[in-house]
């Protein structure tokens, strides 16, 4: 099958793992589930999604938010208005980014996470859908937070394009997902690394193609944060 991002056939092996079966793109670098998990899989696999038994309770994060959606205002070269979490979970960033005086909005594909954030944040927006049913109500977003969810999507063009189509010119978007060139990520035995997990991570990226797939969508990669672990965290503003 072709690679998600790049489109190419070419490709290594890396092995199986849970019954799973990894490759790298010799393209674009790419690390993909081959083949994908079908829609209803994945479906089924986040109506019951094991992590939301660690994160989904009331938690005083506001503070640690905000830290993280005060920089994406100063980076902001005009008037901020209306601020969306992509994977929202119970809304804590969501509420966060209200009580700096925005319109805040959180939209996630978790039932259970949505329902946990109407009731603990019922003064915001949320919705139970995709980006790309979500970017049908016709939005358009200053600040969107988008943290460790590009890596579960299957459809990475059909995801850009509508996060693309959500966004304000000027737009501010941080995101965060697993980097695959960090120098913690284990070489010589990749299937060591738990961020190679079977169904939950169906692509995985580094800093480079990365950043290669939004200049495409006219995303400007602004700010890399220095990381310990095999993570990134960046900022990036929509230039057209």
């Amino acid at each position: 099958m072709n690679c998600a991002l790049c489109g190419s056939r070419d490709k290594v092996d890396i092995g199986s793992k849970e019954s799973s079966f990894f490759v790298r793109c010799t393209q674009c670098n790419l690390i993909r589930i081959e083949p994908h998990p079908s829609d209803e899989a994945l479906k089924e696999y986040y109506q019951n999604y094991v992590y939301q038994e660690r994160v989904l309770k009331p938690s005083r994060k506001s503070f640690r938010y905000r830290t993280k959606i005060l920089p994406m205002i100063l980076l902001h070269k005009g008037k901020v208005k209306r601020f969306l979490d992509i994977g929202c979970n119970v809304g804590n960033a969501v509420e966060a980014a209200r009580l700096l005086g925005l319109d805040a909005y959180g939209i996630d594909v978790s039932p259970s996470a949505i329902s946990n954030a109407r009731s603990l944040f019922p003064k915001n927006h949320y919705f139970n859908e995709t980006l790309e049913d979500f970017s049908r109500n016709n939005l358009k977003f200053d600040l969107v937070f988008c943290t460790e969810v590009i890596e579960h999507i299957r459809d990475l063009h059909s995801f850009m394009g509508a996060l693309k189509s959500i966004l304000n010119p000027g737009a501010v978007l941080f995101l965060t997902t697993p980097d695959t060139g960090h120098f913690r990520v284990p070489r010589k035995d990749l299937l060591k690394w738990r961020m190679l997990s079977p169904m939950e991570h169906v692509a995985l990226f580094d800093k480079n193609n990365i950043s290669a797939l939004f200049r495409k969508y006219g995303l400007k990669p602004i700010f890399f944060y220095p990381m310990h672990r095999a993570n990134m965290r960046f900022y990036s503003r929509n230039e057209s």
